[in-house]
């Protein structure tokens, strides 16, 4: 059914507004944002924000929303404990079509597969995705399979705006003991620029979490170390008919250079926290080729090793055909978050097992395998863990979450934002 039409909570309305505002990202332009429309979002959530009562909401420029939600404890008890960050992105992914997105609600899934209603051949089957089995008795939220979902990450979007709203509420009664809450929506995560123009100082948090997780139940304090390799190969063009001996094609190059990487380091025969080799861009002709090449580790070894490979295969090229010219690039996008986060403030980690606790589980801590705002942050100087916000299948058509798991999102929330209240105070 059509989201409009079936009565939903306040964060899953919410979450059905934002998803309708198309904020996909473009890695080819090089504007800030890179797309416009991002910020009309922004805008958005700064009019809501503004009705909210937090005074200070504000887009700049580069499309960064921040607002403050101040403690509601007396100034020198709320001074003792730290500003407390909370961040989501604006954009979606460009990986699937994220414009006319229309959101529907399927009520108490029954654990079957699921057509869903715009294109039937988008099928949510458990025995492709057995989380769905998970789920059974939940209001499923899709799209109606023209288009991604957009939970990554309007859901962090939403559960923040809510718990905004209701801690404001909440806070006309005694206050509870929480910190200062500084509210992050950045542009531009989903092509890895998301904090690219950020202003630590502005944003002015001690320690931050990002709501940008996949699942339940899931911290992610852990990324690869992840960079990108270019591989430029020049070789000699002439018509194929005089070629003998004097064409160096480079396409035939850069298709042996993809061939050296083993089968078995691939994004599509690992998981865990097995690294991998990528191309995922080859472009040129028998004159010039260009392979880009994405690395993932989760140790500094490993990614030493990796690029290495990539160094190896490439100049080994010449070897065997010494009138190429081979030229490498190697650019690092982040690094692994876990040694910034305990370093800076292992009370991220812990305080965040411990609001798990409280509701009653035990969090699983999950490599992320994949790159988010927290682990630019966390290299930065300041801890961001990541968290979870209850979807599957990002960055596609087959994308879902449910209303069951955005309230329990907001939930732990709430309770991570009660553990730092109450022990929050940096006993030194």
């Amino acid at each position: 059914m059509p989201a409009e039409e079936v009565p939903l909570s306040p964060a899953a309305t919410r979450f059905c507004r934002y998803v309708r505002i198309d904020t996909q990202s473009d890695p080819n332009s090089q504007t800030v944002p890179s797309t416009e429309k991002q910020k009309n979002l922004g805008r958005l959530l700064v009019e809501e924000l503004q009705a909210l009562g937090l005074t200070d909401a504000a887009m700049d420029a580069h499309g960064y929303v921040m607002a403050t939600l101040p403690s509601a404890l007396p100034p020198e008890e709320a001074a003792r404990l730290p500003v407390l960050g909370l961040a989501a992105h604006l954009d979606t992914s460009p990986d699937a079509p994220g414009a006319h997105v229309r959101p529907h609600v399927h009520p108490r899934y029954e654990g079957t597969a699921l057509a869903l209603p715009g294109d039937p051949s988008v099928v949510l089957d458990p025995a492709r995705q057995p989380a769905l089995l998970q789920h059974v008795g939940h209001d499923l939220l899709t799209s109606d399979g023209t288009t991604l979902l957009g939970s990554d990450d309007k859901a962090g979007v939403a559960i923040i705006m809510q718990l905004a709203e209701d801690l404001m509420k909440e806070e006309r009664e005694p206050p509870s003991p929480r910190p200062t809450l500084r509210l992050l929506f950045t542009p531009d995560e989903e092509i890895g620029r998301g904090v690219d123009h950020l202003d630590l100082s502005s944003f002015g948090a001690d320690v931050a979490y990002t709501l940008d997780g996949s699942g339940t139940d899931r911290l992610n304090v852990e990324t690869f170390h992840a960079a990108e390799a270019v591989v430029t190969i020049e070789g000699i063009g002439v018509h194929p008919g005089y070629a003998k001996g004097v064409m160096v094609n480079a396409l035939r190059l850069a298709a042996a250079f993809i061939a050296g990487f083993p089968a078995d380091e691939a994004p599509e025969t690992t998981d865990g926290r097995g690294g991998y080799f990528h191309p995922h861009g080859l472009s040129g002709d028998a004159e010039r080729a260009e392979v880009k090449v994405l690395l993932r580790d989760f140790e500094e070894e490993g990614m030493a090793l990796r690029k290495a490979r990539v160094r190896s295969l490439a100049y080994g090229l010449v070897e065997r055909y010494p009138k190429a010219h081979v030229a490498v690039e190697i650019l690092d996008s982040y690094k692994n978050m876990r040694r910034y986060i305990e370093e800076e403030d292992p009370r991220a980690i812990t305080f965040a097992v411990e609001a798990a606790r409280r509701m009653g589980f035990e969090p699983e801590l999950e490599p992320v395998r994949g790159g988010t705002d927290g682990a630019r942050l966390s290299e930065r100087g300041l801890p961001t863990p990541n968290v979870f916000t209850g979807g599957y299948d990002f960055h596609s058509r087959f994308e879902w979450n449910t209303v069951q798991n955005l309230e329990r999102a907001l939930e732990y929330v709430k309770t991570l934002v009660r553990v730092w209240g109450e022990r929050g105070v940096d006993p030194s």
